[in-house]
């Protein structure tokens, strides 16, 4: 009888390999940029709701006076319209923040809600601005156009978050942390709206906060640095001669498209078509300013604002940031808030351009005067805001790796006791 022989070995087990969250498309998922996007149009609605801010008084009438109001005298289709369209994102973006933990009909009724109480809020409040009309007629279309963008979202909901192309896209192009910076990259075109005296000339709430004698920055830079309101007065940045302006808005155009650009590509992966993802951007915010221009001027030239300087700032600056945008991504982060900080500074210092394609005040004239004004401060904010952005991936990026650093001690450690413990045992 022949001796038993041993079985071979069985082949070893392969190794687990890791989860990619970039493929889990189909499990389900919640939408850290819907989320944000949410709190920042939230903000935005309150913004257009209460602006100017200014002028608060005690008239005597119940905030909710307006629920059993008349109709008001004067009112547009126009109006309807803005006011629908107005609150459909924030329904939409009430019912995407709500996947996958509430959807479908619930998801719906929520966002109807959340809109009509917001809206209810809103128009309470201005009942104390002079300047405001509280209407029911705002709060019913305020809170139809809320669910009209709820309904329209709420069947795609999953397919948009869990499975759908723009989540694939996502995750493909950007970082797992970059919702926040998605969202202000979304914003730029529309911070371009509001006419500014250079092209792409954002930042400039300091010198709005410094020419106006009431405001409370002015009352404290006047109390505690007198001398600085004189220096300012004194410099006399502004030349005297075309040729000098738009050497001024070259410098500011291209460190504002440098600076975006490079705060873009920073919260993108390295395997994101960067330069098309760019170019597409600034294709949106000129189409976006040009297409404003003509719906408030309709008698002038939609690019009016493009001038010789803008354009030639455009065509460096988009050349230079083909080349810096093969530089490591730490080196692209400094050389944006570089850019970011210089904008700001000249946007500040350099006094008003006298050869400005149109004056702040022809552009306030329309029915568009509270998104204007919007417009503005969006493009007053939005550097400081990437510029933050930056500051934060910054310390995120350094306390991973002091993290990762401690464990890797801790690790060494650990081996090191091992082995002299076995070493100590084998004697």
């Amino acid at each position: 009888m022949a001796p038993d022989t041993p079985l071979p070995p069985s082949p070893p087990t392969p190794p687990e390999a890791p989860p990619q969250p970039e493929l889990e498309g189909w499990l389900p998922r919640h939408s850290p940029l819907a989320r944000v996007g949410l709190i920042c149009f939230t903000l935005l609605v309150v913004y257009a709701s209460l602006y100017p801010f200014s002028g608060w008084m005690n008239n005597g009438i119940s905030p909710f006076a307006f629920l059993t109001a008349p109709k008001p005298r004067y009112i547009t289709e126009f109006d309807l319209l803005t006011n629908v369209l107005g609150y459909c994102p924030f329904g939409a973006l009430v019912v995407l923040s709500l996947h996958p933990r509430v959807s479908g009909a619930r998801a719906t009724l929520i966002a109807l809600v959340a809109g009509a109480l917001l809206s209810s809020v809103m128009e309470a409040l201005q009942t104390w601005l002079p300047t405001r009309i509280p209407s029911n007629i705002d709060l019913i279309t305020n809170a139809l156009g809320a669910l009209l963008g709820a309904a329209v979202v709420a069947p795609f909901t999953s397919a948009l978050i869990d499975r759908g192309n723009m989540t694939r896209l996502r995750m493909a192009w950007f970082e797992p942390h970059a919702s926040f910076a998605i969202v202000l990259i979304v914003l730029w075109p529309f911070a371009q709206v509001f006419p500014q005296e250079h092209l792409f000339g954002m930042g400039g709430i300091v010198r709005e906060w410094l020419t106006d004698p009431d405001s409370w920055p002015m009352a404290w830079v006047q109390a505690y640095f007198p001398a600085l309101v004189a220096w300012q007065d004194s410099i006399n940045l502004r030349p005297d001669d075309l040729q000098n302006q738009l050497l001024l808005e070259t410098m500011v155009t291209a460190s504002s498209w440098i600076g975006t650009g490079l705060f873009a590509s920073v919260a993108m992966r390295r395997t994101a078509p960067m330069l098309r993802i760019l170019a597409a951007l600034l294709t949106a915010a000129l189409m976006t300013k040009a297409g404003v221009a003509e719906l408030q001027f309709p008698d002038d030239n939609a690019f009016n604002w493009l001038s010789e300087g803008g354009r030639f700032a455009l065509l460096t600056s988009s050349l230079v940031l083909v080349l810096l945008l093969r530089l490591p991504r730490w080196l692209r982060a400094v050389l944006a808030v570089v850019s970011l900080i210089g904008l700001v500074i000249l946007t500040n210092i350099l006094p008003p351009n006298p050869y400005a394609w149109i004056s702040e005040q022809g552009w306030r004239m329309g029915r568009l005067v509270h998104f204007n004004s919007l417009a503005q401060w969006l493009g007053w904010v939005w550097p400081f805001l990437a510029f933050f952005y930056v500051v934060w991936r910054f310390e995120q990026i350094t306390l991973r790796r002091r993290l990762q650093k401690r464990a890797q001690r801790r690790a060494t450690a650990r081996a090191v006791a091992a082995a002299t413990e076995s070493r100590q045992e084998s004697k």
